[in-house]
């Protein structure tokens, strides 16, 4: 083992120690890695990003004519404020066989940009219905909430055609019943148009529920069609609440229908990589990163 005025200097390389974050009790030794720190910077013309990030990537020095390994990091970091200027005094430096200049440490750089380009790659989610990317720091949850408004706005125009169909289809029953009325001998008495009145307005209050919300059909939120008892002309109400429930269904299958559309549009996403190209890696700084060890 080195005492710690005998340790490794490689001419034109700087050195850091790196301070964990808890002090390091009993017997250690530094041990050199090498640190390149670097800005990536990822861009999609297709995503509309231009991201850039810096990073610390550390690999322990080899040792002879070893080949640097940067799949398994010495230490990761991204805090500068790990990193001193200074050991700590009671720590002794590893004894090992390094033969290193600084024209390794360049070819070590090298051989990271490589592996960065070859490997490293940016995920985002992307929207492929509506052209919709996500931010590098944006959650799925938070961009299927975006998806489902767009997708909302999708629907939206259909869901107001719908709504006026349905609302024709009322009035024309409802001005059925009253040339009905008009032809009649007898006049309608009055607990019948009470009737009918009653039925109108049950119809229209449970087309408004389901209409309220999307899910208004799926989730049972419209009422259940009143039974409500029929007075005068049996036959004649019979065939109102027949008219009456056949558009209510009909339009309770056509909201189930647009909401599976909007489900599907809503939950429709990709994953989506940005990978490097070697221009787009800068390197900052390399040097000699002396990490303590037990």
């Amino acid at each position: 083992m080195k005492e710690n005025n005998d340790r490794l200097r490689v001419e034109g390389v700087s050195e850091h120690w790196y301070r964990p974050e808890e002090p390091r009790k009993g017997d250690w030794v530094y041990r050199p890695a090498v640190l390149v720190e670097c800005t990536i910077n990822y861009r999609s013309l297709r995503a509309g990003l231009n991201q850039s990030e810096e990073h610390n990537y550390t690999a322990w020095l080899p040792e002879g004519d070893a080949a640097i390994d940067w799949d398994h990091p010495a230490v990761i970091f991204d805090d500068t404020s790990r990193l001193s200027n200074q050991p700590e005094r009671l720590i002794p430096y590893a004894s090992a066989d390094h033969s290193v200049s600084a024209d390794s440490f360049a070819q070590y750089e090298a051989e990271l940009a490589q592996k960065l380009a070859r490997a490293e790659r940016l995920k985002i989610y992307f929207s492929p219905v509506f052209g919709l990317f996500s931010s590098p720091d944006e959650s799925l949850e938070d961009f299927l909430g975006r998806v489902a408004e767009a997708a909302l706005g999708r629907v939206e125009p259909e869901l107001e055609r719908l709504r006026n169909r349905v609302e024709l289809q009322i009035e024309q029953i409802r001005e059925a019943q009253t040339r009905k009325g008009l032809r009649a001998r007898d006049e309608i008495s009055l607990d019948k148009l009470i009737s009918l009145n009653l039925q109108f307005f049950e119809s229209e209050n449970r087309l408004a529920s389901m209409f309220s919300t999307l899910a208004g059909a799926v989730f049972g939120t419209a009422a259940p069609a009143s039974e409500t008892e029929p007075v005068g002309d049996v036959n004649d109400e019979k065939e109102l609440r027949q008219d009456l429930q056949r558009v209510e269904q009909e339009a309770r299958e056509a909201l189930a229908a647009l909401y599976e559309e909007y489900l599907a549009l809503a939950n429709e996403y990709d994953p989506f990589e940005i990978g490097l190209q070697p221009n787009n890696i800068q390197i900052i700084r390399s040097g000699i990163l002396w990490v303590p060890v037990s």
